[in-house]
């Protein structure tokens, strides 16, 4: 019988539902049914049959797989009528193969009463209906009382097949703990079963998709397998890389040259993007690696061993993601994020190189306003204090700088000539220092998770208990704290409103979803009108407004290099910053 005589005939019988026996022991023949199957891939009602398109796929495609009714127990080839085993029922089939080759493969599911059996196996029948078993669901993936599962059947070569199943589980599992097998399986070689990858749960907010190519791609006649695994982030944009694995007389071995092959053609497509339209696929390149290569700590993808999977040397691509952040950032005005990149060098993976440095550097001095200030230390020591605050320096609206001290609150002129001790009736009512919203929650400082892929706001309420964290936008360091020590850096927090919390994180501005119109807290980096915002850089001191600037911090006595709880005046004539202690106000020539 040909191919296309087959493919017509593949019918999938019976479901229990219903009449107990009546179709169990007679195939129902459903005459007619000759359309393809929806695209969709939920099985028909129960007691329904279907069958495949007889229509020729195109080329390099395959036909989908035939899903089973609830229930079946047999299933029809021609003439074959194929049974499954006893505490079994069809899943879904298909027919792979050529010729004389021919092979029905199918997967079965047990019962659900049945407790001593795999829960699901693949197996073959050839032209005379004999079948045997090409693989079992592996161990690893989870099975308990509770837990439900997915599987899907894909034709990936002309004689191999993807098996990929999920399970679903009532009960909360341990992060990164694998759920998933995803299996290629040649049903006539020696060894059917090529390779098993074991994958996790992706990260909340991430979708992780497998896909699969067995085709030729040394010429040796054996079927090789392209798996490309694609990660969708948060806001739809997705990253994709290969793993290959090349069949070999000798055996199933990995291609070296991959992943890290189709990730740097992915940050070079990336770096070439106009505009801003680069920023959600350079985040979800980076989800990716963080998923993918056991490099990040976190990976959720392993080989059938469950060791994690190296992607090998990652400089190249770290550098290109870098340079193509700090672009789309400057095409979309946000001066602070560009500048940020250079603050989070060491983030992700390792650190940028020094060409990469100097071009981002390079880069940034040309498009930002270069400002020389002069920097004069005042008198009066701000309080300090540890942790998430705001700073004890703020402007007032006609360019006076207050300080807020140990000994209460100093006003120091706009010029920084005059310092004068403030009390209550001259206006000496200080700010609040702690980061708190208007129903109480207190921001404690930041947290670079490894089981979520963003850093998290810590939070506690009035008593101190800690309370459900926020996650920003910002992805957290790989492998950061995962694998050695590594200190989550405190949030510069520019508002607490009731719409969330602005912060500087790393120099880069995260806002609430919905921010609200509210003029910043005084303290804030931002200027008392909201028109300006400043970070401390590697390069200086990057003010973000109309027009950004870079003002490069000046020789003075105190290293203003480590300067900290910046704050800008409304005309951004001044800037003011803790410095080693001590208050510096800089001033624009």
């Amino acid at each position: 019988m040909g191919r296309k005589a087959e493919l017509t005939a593949l019918l999938l019988l019976t479901s229990l539902a219903g009449c107990e026996g009546c179709q169990q022991e007679k195939p129902y023949n459903p005459f007619g049914v000759t359309s393809a199957l929806p695209s969709s891939d939920v099985p028909p009602p129960d007691g329904s049959a279907a069958a495949v398109t007889s229509s020729k796929p195109e080329p390099g495609q395959f036909a989908p797989a035939v899903v089973a009714p609830a229930g079946s127990r047999k299933l029809r080839r021609g003439e074959l009528v194929l049974e499954a085993p006893a505490r079994y029922s069809f899943d879904r089939a298909l027919i792979v193969g050529e010729g004389d080759a021919l092979e029905t493969v199918a997967w079965i599911k047990a019962d659900p009463e049945a407790r001593d059996v795999p829960p699901g196996a693949l197996l073959a029948f050839d032209a005379k209906g004999q079948r045997r078993q090409l693989a079992a669901l592996p161990s690893f993936v989870p099975s308990a009382p509770g837990c439900t599962h997915t599987t899907r059947l894909e034709q990936t070569g002309p004689r191999s097949v993807l098996v990929d199943t999920t399970a679903t589980c009532q009960t909360p599992l341990l992060a990164r703990v694998p759920i998933q097998a995803v299996s290629i399986v040649s049903p006539g070689s020696q060894r059917p079963e090529l390779f098993t990858l074991r994958v996790a749960a992706p990260a909340a907010g991430e979708a992780l998709s497998v896909s699969g190519d067995s085709s030729d791609r040394d010429g040796d006649g054996r079927e090789d397998v392209r798996l490309t695994l694609t990660l969708t982030g948060p806001e739809g944009a997705k990253a994709s890389a290969n793993l290959v694995f090349l069949d070999r007389a000798a055996g199933v071995s990995r291609d070296a040259t991959e992943p890290r092959a189709s990730l740097l053609l992915g940050a070079k497509a990336v770096l070439a993007k106009p505009g801003n339209n680069a920023l959600g696929e350079i985040d979800a390149q980076r989800r990716l690696l963080a998923t993918l290569c056991a490099e990040g700590a976190t990976p959720r993808v392993f080989d059938a061993e469950g060791a994690p999977l190296r992607c090998d040397d990652l400089g190249q691509v770290v550098d290109t993601l870098a340079r193509a952040e700090v672009l789309a950032r400057l095409a979309a005005k946000d001066a602070l994020g560009a500048a940020s990149v250079l603050t989070r060098a060491d983030w992700y993976y390792k650190r940028i190189s020094a060409d990469a440095e100097k071009s981002i550097s390079k880069e940034l001095t040309k498009r930002l306003l270069a400002i020389t200030p002069t920097a004069s230390a005042l008198v009066g020591r701000p309080k300090q204090v540890k942790g998430p605050h705001f700073s004890p320096l703020w402007f007032e609206a006609d360019g006076a700088l207050l300080i807020t001290t140990d000994a209460g609150l100093v006003r120091a002129s706009r010029d920084g000539g005059t310092e004068t001790a403030l009390d209550g009736d001259a206006g000496g009512v200080g700010w609040a220092l702690d980061v708190i919203d208007p129903s109480g929650r207190k921001l404690t400082g930041s947290l670079c998770a490894c089981d979520a892929s963003e850093v998290q706001l810590a939070l506690s309420d009035a008593a101190g208990t800690p309370q459900p964290s926020l996650p920003t936008r910002l992805l957290s360091p790989r492998p950061g704290g995962c694998r050695a020590r590594f200190s989550c850096p405190d949030p510069t927090p520019i508002s607490a409103a009731t719409d969330g919390f602005s912060v500087l994180l790393a120099g880069a501005a995260l806002e609430p979803k919905k921010p609200g119109s509210a003029l910043p807290s005084p303290g804030s980096p931002r200027s008392p009108d909201g028109k300006w915002t400043v970070s401390a850089t590697p390069l200086g001191l990057v003010l973000q407004g109309a027009t950004p600037e870079l003002w490069k911090l000046p020789e003075s006595p105190l290293d203003t290099r480590r300067a900290q709880d910046c704050v800008v005046s409304n005309d951004r004539a001044s800037v003011a910053c803790v410095v080693d202690g001590k208050a510096v106000l800089l001033k624009r020539p």
